[in-house]
C-alpha cells in the first residue's frame, strides 16, 4: 500500500522550526510597532458568510475567492483583513471608540496560481484607523510613520513612494476622461513591469490622444512637490490632492522622519477602486525587484455596504509570508535559532534528579526558557547533542559536586568555553 503524500499543497507555506522562530521574531517585531502607536489587536472569523465578501469583492478577485457550502449556508474563506474589518465595524458601530484604530496580523486566502513570492495562504498584517463621519489627514502621515520604523527596525533600508488619488482624479477630469478613469488607473498601476512604451500603447487602445498622453506622461514623471505646483492642471479636485500632498508631507517632516525615507511618486496608482486619497507603496532599496512590501491608502467609505454611515479610513498592509519568503530565498535574513532554550540541564543518573527538575523550576522562575533530559538509557554524548543541534546557548552537567555544593559550572556550546565556579544567580546572570 503506497503510503500519503506529506507534501503540503502548492501554494501553501511551511517552515523548519529554525524559520518558523525568525518568522515569529519579525512578526513580533511588526506588532511590537503597531502597539506602540495605540492600535488594538483584532481577531474575526476565517470564514464569512459569501455575500459579506462578494459585496466588497471585484474583478480578478472575486474569481480567487474560495467558497464553501454546509447544508444551505453558502461560506467562503477571508481574501484580505480588510472586508471583515468592513463588516466588524458596521456589526459593532455602536460599540466601538472613533477613530477605532485596529491591527490584525493573521492568514488569508486566495486561489491564485501560486509561483515565486505568491501564496494560496498567507499571513497579512494590517493597520486600519476608522473615522465616525470624518478622518484628519494627520492619520495619513501617522501610518506611513509607522511603515517606516518597522522596516528600520528589521535593518531594511525601505522607501515609502506617496501619491494621492485625487491627483489622477482631477487630472482625468481635465482631460475629459473620467469615464475612463478606472481602467486608466488600472494601466498606470502596470507601468513599472510592462514599461513607458507598452503603457502607450494600452493609451492609445483605449482611446487616448497623443495630447492627452503626453499630459498624462508628464504627470507620471513628477517626483517633487513643487512640480505637481507647476504642471498646468487646472481642477479643483486636482488641487485638492496637491494640498493633501504637502499637508502629508509637513506633517511627516513634524514626526521628525527622515526625508531621505519618503518621497512623491506620481506613477503609483493603487488599482484597487476604494481608495480615494493618499496611496503609498514601500520598496526595499536594494532589492527593488521585491515590488512594493507594504501598501496603502486611504478611502472615504468603509462599510457603505454594510451600513448607513460614513467611516472613512486610511491603513497599510504588509504582506508578511510573501515578504519573508523573498528575504529568505535572498539569503537578506538567515535562521540562527532553532529553540528559544536558553540552557538545558543534563543530571548525570538518577542520583540528581530531584535536584535537577528542583533546579529547572527556580530557571523557569526566572522567566528563562529552560530543558531538562532525563534519558539516562542514552549515552551522555547523544543527550548533549540535542543542545548542539536545537543550538540552545548552555548546557548544565549535574553530578555529586553540583548538589553538594550548589556551585555550577556551564558550557557554551556556542564557543565552547566552560564557566566554571558559578552559584546560582551568577549563572542566571549569564542566561539573561
Amino acid at each position: 500500500m503506497s503510503k500519503i503524500n506529506t507534501k503540503p499543497l502548492s501554494g501553501f507555506m511551511e517552515l523548519k522550526p529554525a524559520e518558523q522562530i525568525l518568522f515569529d521574531k519579525i512578526k513580533k517585531t511588526i506588532e511590537e510597532n503597531y502597539k506602540l502607536f495605540g492600535f488594538i489587536p483584532m481577531d474575526n472569523p476565517l470564514i464569512e458568510r459569501k455575500e459579506v465578501l462578494f459585496a466588497k469583492a471585484g474583478g480578478e478577485t472575486e474569481t480567487q475567492i474560495y467558497e464553501l457550502e454546509k447544508g444551505d449556508e453558502k461560506l467562503a474563506l477571508r481574501f484580505d483583513l480588510t472586508v471583515p474589518l468592513a463588516r466588524y465595524v458596521a456589526d459593532k458601530y455602536g460599540e466601538l471608540t472613533f477613530p477605532f484604530k485596529r491591527y490584525q496580523i493573521a492568514k488569508v486566502y486566495r486561489g491564485e496560481r501560486p509561483q515565486a513570492g505568491r501564496f494560496r495562504e498567507f499571513y497579512q498584517a494590517d493597520i486600519d484607523i476608522i473615522g465616525n463621519e470624518n478622518l484628519p489627514l494627520s492619520y495619513d502621515a501617522e501610518v506611513i510613520a509607522i511603515a517606516i520604523k518597522i522596516f528600520q527596525d528589521l535593518n531594511l533600508d525601505a522607501t515609502v513612494r506617496i501619491n494621492n488619488r485625487k491627483l489622477f482624479n482631477g487630472l482625468f477630469e481635465f482631460l475629459n476622461l473620467s469615464e475612463k478613469a478606472e481602467s486608466l488607473m488600472q494601466i498606470i498601476d502596470k507601468l513599472e513591469k510592462v514599461g513607458e512604451e507598452k503603457i502607450r500603447e494600452y493609451f492609445l487602445d483605449e482611446g487616448l490622444g497623443e495630447s492627452e498622453i503626453s499630459k498624462i506622461f508628464e504627470f507620471l514623471k513628477i517626483r517633487k512637490v513643487e512640480g505637481l505646483e507647476k504642471i498646468k492642471i487646472e481642477n479643483g479636485i486636482f488641487e485638492e490632492g496637491v494640498k493633501e500632498v504637502k499637508e502629508v508631507f509637513e506633517n511627516l517632516k513634524a514626526l521628525n522622519i527622515s526625508e531621505e525615507k519618503f518621497l512623491l511618486d506620481t506613477s503609483i496608482a493603487r488599482g484597487l477602486g476604494y481608495y480615494t486619497g493618499t496611496i503609498y507603496e514601500t520598496r526595499l532599496n536594494k532589492y527593488p525587484e521585491f515590488g512594493s512590501v507594504c501598501s496603502g491608502g486611504r478611502y472615504e467609505n468603509l462599510a457603505s455596504e454594510y451600513i448607513d454611515k460614513k467611516l472613512p479610513g486610511v491603513g497599510i498592509s504588509i504582506g508578511l509570508s510573501r515578504l519573508f519568503d523573498q528575504l529568505l530565498k535572498k539569503g537578506v535574513i538567515e535562521p540562527k535559532e532553532a529553540s528559544y532554550t536558553k540552557i538545558l540541564i543534563l543530571p548525570l543518573s538518577e542520583n540528581e534528579k530531584e535536584f535537577s527538575l528542583n533546579l529547572l523550576s527556580k530557571i523557569r522562575a526566572e522567566k528563562i526558557p529552560a530543558e531538562i533530559d532525563l534519558d539516562f538509557d542514552r549515552k551522555m554524548q547523544k543527550r548533549a547533542k540535542y543542545a548542539e543541534k536545537l543550538k540552545i546557548p548552555f548546557v548544565l552537567f549535574v553530578g555529586e559536586d553540583e548538589v553538594k555544593d550548589n556551585i555550577f559550572s556551564l558550557k557554551n556550546f556556542n564557543t565552547g568555553e566552560k564557566i566554571e565556579n558559578l552559584d546560582f544567580r551568577k549563572m542566571l546572570e549569564l542566561l539573561v
